[in-house]
Order: structure tokens, then C-alpha cells, then sequence
């Protein structure tokens, strides 16, 4: 791997669930290496707080709903209006639900696998059709840990992930030979507020942090071009509970 401002100055990308948590650390990350990035989420308040303090020529905030088919189309044709190109797009938009099956109602149900999984689907469906097109282009999509092993109460959390897995490993034999290389990243625990009122499987203090997972989706976009990182584990080093 290299220094990824040497790989990645000068491109474009979009990511999603960009106002907080992973998304916004690899935008940061991103912002750092001299890529242009289209910060997407629901709220345009927020996309814009969370950039704040960056070069105002490094980044432009695009509100959208993932889970709307027809607003992320307007969104990926405005992002290319706006960036010239998607070279890469971070599908991190996500939500987590960790309650046993019998208390898994519909509603939760529905918006874990519209987010979570829809809300992948979507934006790549938009955008993969110009990078196929210029025969470049990264797909980075963060899935958990919950799809590499089982987890009890994570039964319907656990479910979105394993599809958006199995999307992106079919996705990977649809593109790898057209110049489109696709990562899903297993993620551990991350301190984020998500545990904010739960029960966290681990001291906040020993999970990764953000910036940890953004630093190696990051470094997993500057391997050479004869390599590809389709499967990328990451957990804390408090591995007990896995």
C-alpha cells in the first residue's frame, strides 16, 4: 500500500451516511488525500456541520433519502454534474437494531432492510454505470461483523447484512474485469453514539474508533492496480466477544 493522497489526489467520490460516525471519517480521510467528495445524507444542516472547518472547494453536501429509488437517481446525476465523475462511492449509510426476534417488529424490520440494504443498492445501481463506462472506479460498501458470524439479538440487523454481503460479492464477479473493483468491509464494534442508551458488547474505550475504520477502507483504495481487497475484517483488538 502507499500514501493515499500519491493514489487518490485528483478524484471524486460520494458518500453516503456522510453526516456522522464512518461515513464522516472517510469523507475527512478522503478530504485529506486531495479527493472532492459529495457528502451525502438526509439532513443538509448536518452534512454541513460535519464539514465544517474543510476547504470549501473539497466537498459539496447532497441531501437524499438512500432509501428513495427515484431521490438517489437525482442525487447521482447531480453528483456528477457537481463532481464531473463518481470515481468512488462509500456506501455507509446504515442503521442497527440489536433486539431479540420476538421484539423485531415490522417498522423496525422495514427500515433496517431499506437503509441497510436498499440504501446500498441504490446508490450503486446510479453510479456504477459511469464507472464502468471510464473502465475506473471503486465501490466500498460497510457491512459488520454481524455477516461474518452470528450474533444473538441481531437477528434482523444481522439478515440486512449478510445480503448486502452477498450484493457485493455478486457485484465483484460483474465488474472486477471492467476496471470497477468492489470492498465490503466486516466492521467490529465502533465507538459511535450508537450505543448511546444500549448495551455495547464491549467497553466504548476498547472499541474501534471511526477513524480507525475510515484509515483502512482508505488504505484498501492504494493497493496496486494488479491487487483488489474484496473481503476486509476489522475488529478491535478486545477480541473476546468475537
Amino acid at each position: 500500500m502507499t500514501d493515499a493522497a500519491s493514489v487518490l489526489a485528483g478524484k471524486t467520490a460520494v458518500v453516503t451516511g456522510a453526516s456522522s460516525g464512518i461515513g464522516r471519517a472517510i469523507a475527512q480521510r478522503l478530504v485529506d488525500a486531495g479527493v472532492r467528495v459529495a457528502l451525502v445524507g438526509r439532513s443538509e444542516e448536518r452534512l454541513r456541520e460535519a464539514a465544517s472547518g474543510w476547504p470549501a472547494d473539497a466537498w459539496v453536501a447532497l441531501p437524499c433519502d438512500v432509501r428513495d429509488s427515484a431521490a438517489v437517481r437525482e442525487m447521482a446525476a447531480r453528483a456528477e454534474r457537481e463532481l464531473g465523475r463518481v470515481d468512488i462511492l462509500v456506501n455507509s449509510a446504515g442503521v442497527f437494531t440489536a433486539v431479540p426476534l420476538t421484539e423485531l417488529d415490522d417498522e423496525t424490520w422495514r427500515d433496517l432492510w431499506e437503509t441497510n440494504v436498499s440504501g446500498t443498492l441504490f446508490p450503486t445501481r446510479a453510479l456504477l454505470p459511469g464507472m464502468l463506462e471510464r473502465g475506473l472506479g471503486y465501490v466500498v460498501i460497510i457491512s459488520s461483523v454481524a455477516a461474518h458470524r452470528g450474533y444473538a439479538g441481531m437477528t434482523g440487523y444481522g439478515a440486512t447484512k449478510h445480503a448486502v454481503t452477498g450484493f457485493a460479492r455478486a457485484l465483484t464477479t460483474e465488474v472486477r474485469r471492467q476496471g470497477v473493483r468492489v470492498v465490503n468491509a466486516f466492521i467490529g464494534p465502533v465507538a459511535t453514539p450508537i450505543w448511546e442508551g444500549g448495551s455495547p458488547p464491549l467497553p466504548v474505550e476498547e472499541m474501534l474508533t471511526a477513524e480507525e475504520v475510515a484509515d483502512a477502507i482508505v488504505s484498501a483504495m492504494t493497493v496496486s492496480d494488479k491487487q483488489v481487497i474484496e473481503d476486509l475484517l476489522l475488529l478491535p483488538q478486545a477480541g473476546l466477544y468475537f
